[in-house]
């Protein structure tokens, strides 16, 4: 470290400060800082006031100082937060409250107050919520376009252009600093460590006696680990960007950090130091428990995935209990929580959705089977916007399609549904959904990843006529029917989110739970003569539903298998497309079941 620079920017920053205080900021003793000081005023850049109890900066220390000016930091808020769910459903990590403010604002806050005005963010994920910041602090946004599908390393990438010939201080937008730690002058490349008894799964600093990083190592004791931010001089730049685009190129390096570059050049990089942080300054959060116990007096975390459920009981966002995230759905985010020793279920919709979800009709579909048995007890619900809460089923869990007991009540749930002589306004016949897809592909040009698509449409729509010259009857249907949206509870089966329910051919709804569960067309078929053969007392007559005899049933379940199929493969192009998402082989396997299903047409 080059102690007199330090020291002379410290006396610079603060005329008051004491050597005391010089020594345990920079972590070294007191003598040491007492001989630097002699140094610097015998290079004449310190000078001693006339009580000679204190120092001052001479013009030519001014000019010492000055010449290592920051131009500027680069805040990396790209990430998805994943760790900090449910908050960042629907709002970026940076953006959570702490102690009264926004992360990412406190932080641009610091780094203005030292004269440093030249900020860039690098955004990815709900990169609009970043643009109201290019007004109130006169920042600059960078996109990472593969924030999605790479780690930092990527961002880093993106961020080369800004980064080179320039002294910049590259910063984390998830950390909540107690104290300013940034300057507006800076000489040597450092990395901030944290200081931690246990650093358990942390990278821990490997440096010697003069505070040079060697290396990172995993887990440790009573040490310093990686927290940002990080100051990079231009000289460490010059050598740093050129390994950066090096290794950006590879194709083994998708989930590399940044750092990682660094870790495997550490030997051929300039010396890069450590800069030593007592507990207590800097602070990153894993979960959302760690903010509740950092943040006693938080009553609002700026998530409106969790305000919305302390408006509709009238708390604080601190009241809510237990909360625990349940593994992401296809179309939204939920989690568990408890107020009042009850527990329930919020549910956050996902991306996009307004543009394919009608929320009025979903609404509409809740109230009129409330009281049948048939669903969950819905506690809320905006029609506006999705959001919901409903009492959570305690000791449910979801069907195994392996147990036959569990297809024969979940086939008699649908019927009981089919059944119902509940009618709605929306509609979710399957040639209607394909149609409005097919609409919003060509409307949104989104791209379709199927070489044969053409001639596959082209099948679809004679598949379409087998289905029409039935003029089947429509009932209400679930719209999305697979083994996650059916609950096995101690008071029986319920069906769960009917985001895409309405108006449709019953058998529709046992196909699409074929084509969902990957089932041939045989299986799907032995869905129906389970469907069939189920006794349930109806309100409505369900004569009209069961096709005249089997032959016809059983060309209408490989019809509406192939169309279930196509849909799907729609589904998650237009899904993907609005919604950012990437639903794996869904698509793909959807486009194969309606393969499939035609051959045996």
């Amino acid at each position: 470290m080059n102690l007199e620079f330090l020291v002379t920017r410290s006396i610079y920053e603060d005329s008051e400060i004491s050597q005391r205080s010089i020594a345990k900021k920079f972590a070294v003793s007191l003598g040491k800082i007492n001989s630097i000081i002699k140094e610097a005023e015998n290079n004449g850049y310190l000078k001693q006031d006339a009580k000679k109890s204190s120092y001052s900066v001479t013009e030519k220390g001014k000019t010492f100082i000055e010449k290592h000016k920051v131009d500027g930091a680069i805040i990396l808020a790209c990430g998805m937060g994943v760790r900090l769910a449910p908050l960042t459903f629907d709002t970026p990590k940076s953006f959570i409250n702490i102690k009264g403010e926004k992360m990412i604002e406190r932080q641009i806050e610091q780094l203005k107050a030292v004269g440093i005005d030249d900020i860039t963010i690098m955004v990815g994920y709900m990169k609009e919520k970043f643009d109201y910041l290019i007004d109130k602090y006169n920042v600059k946004l960078k996109y990472n376009p593969e924030y999605k599908d790479k780690n930092t390393l990527s961002t880093f990438y993106h961020a080369r252009e800004i980064l080179r010939n320039k002294n910049m201080y590259v910063c984390v937008s998830d950390v909540y600093m107690a104290e300013n730690i940034f300057h507006g002058y800076e000489c040597e490349p450092y990395y901030i460590g944290s200081y931690t008894e246990d650093l358990k799964n942390e990278w821990r600093y490997v440096y010697n006696s003069k505070n040079e990083i060697k290396t990172f190592e995993v887990g440790g004791k009573n040490d310093y680990y990686l927290v940002g931010p990080c100051f990079l001089t231009k000289e460490f730049l010059a050598e740093l960007l050129p390994m950066i685009e090096d290794y950006y190129g590879r194709t083994s390096t998708d989930n590399y950090y940044w750092e990682e570059v660094m870790l495997k050049n550490f030997k051929i990089l300039p010396t890069i130091y450590l800069h030593k942080l007592d507990k207590g300054i800097i602070f990153e959060f894993d979960s959302l428990k760690d903010i509740k116990e950092f943040d006693k007096d938080n009553t609002e975390f700026g998530s409106e995935a969790i305000t919305f459920v302390s408006k509709v009981f009238k708390i604080k966002d601190n009241e809510i209990e237990d909360i625990e995230c349940i593994k992401e759905g296809m179309t939204n985010h939920s989690y568990k929580f408890s107020y009042n020793g009850v527990r329930y279920i919020a549910r956050v919709p996902g991306d996009g959705t307004d543009s394919y979800i009608d929320r009025k009709n979903e609404y509409d579909i809740f109230e009129k089977l409330k009281d049948k048995d048939i669903t969950e007890e819905v506690i809320f619900f905006n029609k506006h916007n999705g959001y919901k809460i409903s009492k959570y089923l305690e000791g449910s869990k979801n069907i195994d399609i392996k147990d036959e007991d569990d297809l024969k009540n979940t086939m008699e749930l649908y019927k009981r549904l089919h059944t119902s002589g509940v009618k709605v306004s929306g509609s979710c016949d399957i040639i209607d959904m394909i149609d409005e897809y097919l609409g919003i592909i060509k409307k949104k040009e989104v791209f379709i990843p199927y070489e044969d698509f053409d001639e596959v449409l082209k099948h679809e729509r004679e598949i379409e006529k087998i289905v029409i010259k039935e003029k089947r009857p429509k009932t209400i249907c679930h719209g999305d029917p697979n083994p996650n949206n059916v609950l096995k509870t101690k008071d029986g089966y319920r069906l769960i989110d009917f985001e895409y329910g309405g108006m449709a051919d019953p058998l529709s709804d046992i196909a699409l739970f074929g084509a969902y569960v990957k089932f041939d067309t045989e299986k799907t078929y032995d869905l129906y003569k389970m469907y069939k053969a189920a006794n349930v007392k109806s309100v409505s007559n369900d004569i009209d539903i069961i096709p005249r005899d089997d032959k016809v049933a059983k060309r209408l379940m490989i019809s509406y298998m192939a169309l279930a199929g196509f849909y799907n493969a729609l589904w998650a192009m237009v899904r993907g497309a609005l919604g950012g998402v990437e639903y794996g082989t869904f698509g793909m396997d959807g486009y194969r079941v309606f393969k499939n299903s035609f051959s045996k047409l």
